[in-house]
């Protein structure tokens, strides 16, 4: 795993099967406590968790993020009730698509409704919101903070091979993260250095 050294901040994406979040510490919190740590709150279904729903609503272009998460789900079904779903692209649980499968840049996703998309434009979408919704907070506590500050951390499942590592990766990258800004952890590793 590469080590962040110029970076104001260290942000570990956790891209759930079902479930997303993300969180982040500055380096002088943690110099000071270990375990103070900036966290998301998703709120919906009345409900407020660490974790999102992991689906994503993409606009009629196929190129646009409309919501994630909760957001999601409610728009979704506000766009099933008029009848304007058909248009939209709507992912959720697509994570696990790309285990045990041949994985290619120009693999492509089945919607809920069948319609498809490049897989790379459907995970790069979600992790940019990641991104946009960390950075917005991390911001909110010292204003002025760009990509360029922030250390990326992204978990993927430990039973993953290589060429799912590699897409993830090139996913990040599109969204914005540069390669050596990143470091790839396995679940269960992340899991056992935080605890």
């Amino acid at each position: 795993m590469a080590k962040s050294d110029g970076e104001l901040v260290v942000a570990a994406i956790d891209f759930g099967t079902t479930y997303s979040g993300w969180a982040f510490s500055f380096k002088h919190d943690f110099e000071r406590d270990p375990c103070k740590v900036s966290a998301k709150t998703w709120t919906g279904h009345q409900l407020t968790t660490l974790k999102g729903p992991t689906c994503v609503l993409i606009k009629p272009d196929g190129k646009t993020l409309d919501t994630f998460g909760y957001d999601a789900e409610t728009q979704y079904s506000q766009l099933s009730q008029s009848g304007e779903h058909k248009k939209w692209y709507y992912f959720q649980k697509f994570k696990m698509m790309l285990w045990n499968k041949p994985i290619h840049k120009d693999m492509m996703l089945d919607d809920e409704s069948g319609k498809s998309l490049p897989a790379i434009t459907v995970f790069s979408l979600s992790i940019r919101f990641m991104i946009d919704d960390l950075t917005s907070m991390s911001n909110q506590q010292v204003s002025g903070l760009n990509l360029e500050d922030i250390y990326w951390v992204l978990t993927v499942p430990a039973i993953w091979n290589d060429s799912a590592k590699q897409f993830m990766r090139l996913a990040a990258q599109e969204a914005g993260i540069p390669c050596e800004k990143l470091s790839i952890a396995l679940e269960p590793e992340a899991a056992s250095i935080y605890c």
